[in-house]
């Protein structure tokens, strides 16, 4: 073989397929074949200890594990030695002569961005362009090319951001769904607990909870196919910006002269690009929990709630009738006695519950802020409490107008379609169960807390929080069950 054509063939063979440029820590798959480490990453997802499937080599498509990656010390030596010849892929021996007239190119075209020989620069495609000598414009285009590396990189920052962003998409969705499913099954399995004892539970409940499975199942599809459609397109972007900005940073380690050879092709490409953002995707579960019938149910063990003003904070303005209450614009003259919340605006129902089924309904109307549930006896109502049921607080509540959340932080926010004007509180106290429902929206599962014993007797827990605008004026109410169809 020609001395030439053989050296040319060693530098091809030290080129990524990708990127078409010197192989950048080699790394050898299954198959044999050797990429840029850069490269593969971009063109790969990381996999974890349970994603190790469906991967193949870009060369051949033969299947790959992506654990099984390599790095080929062997060949990174082979193509720094190569780099020392100051030989580049696709430019051969004599990638400093001028092909055609055989003299040194010394010379940059800026209108048509070619570097070429001084015989070339007069010839008449190029006598009225602006052609100076190469070393002129070498720091120039240097910086061009480093500003185009630095726009690339934020965009793929961004890429990887907004990839970040589709997989907690992804994963939020998906406990939301196995929340309300378990939600639907745990509803549907109390249904058919308390309509036992009244009568025999029929087929059409299994029928009803069959169909609220399946349209849960068809939802939870169709937003995960939205969800999965946005993290494709965002891969396939930030595949091509690894390659771009591999293809940039090759090119400015190269001489000057192979620098500047078609550079304000790929300036075009590297300014002109623009990340495109995925399209909004709702996560609002329009599958809600709704057993038919239960609300009827639950409303025969109905309770006789009242309020006890002894446990009130002292801005709070409990009713004659002991069913309201509101927070006052001014402290009320009560004693301090070690039943009354003193930091915080609660006031607790008078019966102890520690047996039993219970079931009542409150009036929370427009307010912007409220707080519903139950507490254990011995909560600490004189210092600093946390509205979890690890401090004996199993309670839901509204802050800002519009986010709805069981307990504290550590629980997610609750998606409610319909904004609950009245809700309903069930407290099974055998079964371990406190569940919360939107009587507004007919009676939709709102939120059970996870099952867990209780320590102890317990109370009903009201809040009505601050008077926080017009909204948050109006008094919280324990509403009558009786006459009620």
């Amino acid at each position: 073989m020609d001395p030439t054509a053989l050296v040319e063939a060693v530098v091809e063979e030290v080129a990524c397929p990708i990127c078409m440029t010197f192989l950048r820590e080699p790394m050898s798959i299954d198959c044999g074949h050797s990429f840029c480490h850069s490269c593969l990453s971009g063109l790969w997802e990381v996999p974890g200890e349970s994603q190790n499937w469906g991967y193949t080599c870009p060369l051949c498509r033969a299947p790959v594990q992506p654990r099984n990656l390599r790095p080929n010390w062997q060949l990174a030596s082979v193509v720094e030695k190569v780099r020392l010849l100051r030989l580049h892929p696709g430019t051969g021996l004599r990638g400093d002569v001028c092909e055609r007239h055989g003299e040194q190119l010394k010379v940059f075209c800026k209108e048509d961005g070619l570097v070429m020989c001084e015989a070339c620069s007069r010839s008449p495609e190029h006598e009225a362009h602006s052609v100076v000598p190469v070393e002129d414009v070498a720091w120039e285009y240097k910086w061009k090319l480093h500003e185009a590396l630095e726009h690339l990189k934020k965009e793929q920052e961004e890429a990887w951001k907004l990839e970040v962003g589709e997989r907690k998409q992804t994963a939020d969705w998906k406990i939301q769904v196995e929340t309300r499913k378990q939600s639907i099954m745990w509803e549907f399995e109390k249904y058919r607990r308390l309509l036992k004892q009244k009568q025999p539970p029929g087929r059409q409940l299994e029928v009803e909870a069959k169909a609220a499975l399946a349209s849960l199942e068809q939802e939870e599809g169709e937003t995960l196919q939205k969800l999965q459609s946005n993290y494709d397109k965002l891969t396939q972007q930030s595949q091509a910006l690894w390659r771009m900005i591999a293809e940039l940073e090759e090119r400015s380690q190269w001489p000057v002269r192979w620098m500047l050879q078609g550079i304000e092709e790929i300036l075009h490409r590297s300014k002109s690009w623009s990340l495109q953002r995925p399209e909004p995707v709702s996560l609002e579960l329009k599958t809600d929990c709704r057993v038919l019938g239960l609300r009827g149910i639950l409303k025969t063990y109905a309770a006789d709630v009242c309020l006890d003003p002894d446990t009130a904070y002292y801005r709070l303005i409990v009713s004659e009738d002991r069913k309201h209450v509101y927070y006052g614009d001014a402290k009320q003259n009560v004693p301090d006695n070690p039943e009354r919340f003193y930091r915080y605006n609660i006031v607790l129902g008078s019966q102890c519950i520690s047996s039993g089924r219970h079931y009542w309904e409150v009036e929370v109307g427009e307010r912007s802020e409220w707080g519903l549930g139950v507490c254990k006896e011995s909560v600490d109502r004189k210092e600093v409490v946390y509205l979890s049921p690890h401090y004996g607080f199993w309670v839901i509540r509204l802050r800002k107008g519009d986010e709805y959340r069981a307990g504290t932080d550590e629980y997610p926010l609750l998606s409610l379609p319909v904004p609950p004007r009245r809700v309903g509180v069930f407290l099974d106290y055998e079964a371990h169960d406190i569940s919360f429902y939107n009587v507004t929206d007919s009676g939709s599962h709102i939120f059970t807390f996870p099952r867990c014993p209780f320590p102890g007797r317990l109370l009903p827990y009201f809040s009505p929080c601050y008077s926080i605008g017009a909204n948050n004026t109006a008094p919280m109410a324990i509403c009558s069950l009786d006459g009620e169809d």
